[in-house]
């Protein structure tokens, strides 16, 4: 350990490489403050509007309840298809407006589980069409737009074969679109299995987190908000005006919302209004989930930055429109503090007069308070108490920390991939209709088969970091002994969920 420790203090002297740690370690602290700023923007706006804000969708006249077409996208779904379907068909809608098109391009036994059921409610009276495609052109977005075409409603609700909406869901939010500048109406997504492990705690906190505060904020402020896929309606007229579905990117409900709202269409929040959905169970499905998400968002930001720069909106709108796009950059600055933290320790020991310089950076470190805030505010769902409030923060916020200062590698792989790569293919998402504490899942076929490459490397910088700690208590560099503990357990957490498929 002292050769290595002595090779690095002289590998540091090099004029050039202390300029390349300065460089790339500044960026983290730069891009975490930008980030901090808008987020603290947002948390204001939800502070100060917090008691105020209130907003219910007015009522229809009895018999003048619109048509609307109910969507359901799906592929390879057989555990969790029937549920969806029966949630769909029991929306308590007048019959004869109400049409369910269930959008399946399985290759498995779904499309036959699909069938039955839209058999089954057809003899109840209920609109059910199964439409089937074998060539899955554009994935999801080619699902919907070729439903889109011979829908029979004037707005269309989306739900994802993991959803369940509520009977009442139609009724509180259709009418919301006797406006007729509104195109889009978004509900907040609830979580049908918040406790079935460490992970999904985790997740929902994520979730909560981006509905509860941010996007009720933007709602507030009147800033442009996102349609997230699923639990939402579209005025059909609007997606059309926006140009319709596209399979350029995997992100395509960002997408739409972008064109569409850069059209002057505009977009309800409703924070009361909850679709449940099932969280994914094991690392390997969330990683797959959030690869395709990010990857999708780097493609939309290359799509639409420019758009967004050059749109006439005003002042405000336009910068939280432009930060909401790029904010996924916040995992870079967090993975560029955590690589050169390292040689930063030795950098500083051999060019103590640069310790100045990285204290007013490390100021920048005092925005993570914007976590456990936001954490402290969504626990008031969970919590009736102060009390209640701790034992959340033990078991959903300290696992949610682990896994923030180390997924910020997987991010940036596939943003990189969002950025460069022409391809997209669509990577679903495995649904088991987990229940709370159900380990069944296991044993299905959908259950992960392959450890994602990223992992490995996962596992590399796991032992990079417990290195990093032994050369820490070796040479007493007490500042970084917590972060690189907390970045060891991150990345070993990460790599041991994902090798064990758990």
């Amino acid at each position: 350990m002292s050769e290595i420790i002595s090779f690095l203090q002289e590998l540091v002297k090099n004029e050039i490489v202390q300029y390349v740690i300065i460089v790339l370690y500044t960026i983290g602290p730069i891009l975490i403050t930008v980030y901090s700023i808008g987020q603290f923007h947002l948390l204001y706006i939800f502070l100060k509007n917090r008691k105020s804000y209130s907003i219910e969708a007015p009522k229809y006249k009895d018999g003048e309840w619109p048509y609307v077409t109910v969507q359901i996208p799906m592929f390879n779904e057989m555990y969790v298809a029937e549920h969806v379907i029966d949630a769909c068909a029991k929306l308590d809608y007048p019959a004869d407006k109400l049409e369910i098109q269930v959008l399946d391009d399985s290759t498995d036994e779904t499309l036959q589980i699909a069938e039955n059921r839209a058999e089954h409610w057809q003899e109840k009276g209920v609109d059910v069409v199964v439409i089937h495609r074998e060539n899955r052109q554009g994935f999801k977005a080619g699902a919907l737009h070729e439903g889109t075409q011979i829908a029979k409603g004037e707005f269309i609700a989306i739900f994802d074969a993991d959803f369940r909406p509520n009977s009442d869901f139609l009724y509180k939010t259709v009418g919301y679109f006797q406006d007729e500048k509104v195109g889009v109406v978004q509900t907040r997504w609830g979580h049908l299995n918040r406790d079935h492990n460490f992970l999904t705690r985790v997740q929902s906190l994520l979730h909560d987190a981006f509905f509860m505060v941010e996007q009720q904020a933007r709602s507030v402020a009147g800033y442009f908000l996102r349609f997230n896929g699923s639990g939402g309606l579209w005025r059909k007229k609007t997606i059309s005006d926006a140009g319709d579905w596209s399979g350029e990117t995997l992100s395509e409900d960002y997408d739409l919302c972008l064109r569409a709202q850069l059209k002057g269409w505009e977009i309800i929040y409703d924070n009361e209004i909850e679709a449940p959905a099932e969280l994914p169970v094991n690392m390997i499905d969330f990683k797959i989930q959030q690869y395709r998400w990010t990857k999708g968002r780097g493609q939309v930001i290359k799509k639409h930055l420019g758009n967004l720069v050059k749109a006439k909106l005003p002042l405000l709108l336009k910068i939280h429109a432009v930060f909401d796009l790029l904010n996924v950059f916040i995992h870079v600055g967090i993975l560029l503090i955590a690589l050169f933290s390292v040689p930063l320790i030795f950098l500083l020991r051999v060019n103590p007069d640069l310790s100045t310089f990285f204290m007013y950076q490390s100021l920048a470190l005092i925005n993570i308070v914007i976590a456990p805030w936001f954490a402290w505010i969504v626990f008031d769902k969970y919590a009736s108490n102060v009390i209640e409030k701790l034992i959340e923060m033990r078991k959903t916020f300290l696992p949610f920390l682990v896994i923030l200062v180390a997924f910020p590698l997987f991010m940036v792989v596939s943003l990189i991939d969002g950025f460069f790569s022409k391809k997209s293919f669509f990577h679903r998402t495995s649904k088991y209709n987990a229940k709370e504490g159900d380990l069944s899942w296991r044993n299905k076929i959908y259950s992960p088969s392959e450890i994602p490459l990223t992992s490995w490397f996962e596992g590399v910088l796991a032992i990079y970091f417990l290195l990093a700690l032994f050369v820490d208590f070796r040479i007493l560099s007490i500042a970084f002994i917590p972060f690189h503990t907390l970045l060891t357990l991150g990345f070993g957490s990460l790599f041991m969920q994902s090798v064990r498929k758990a």
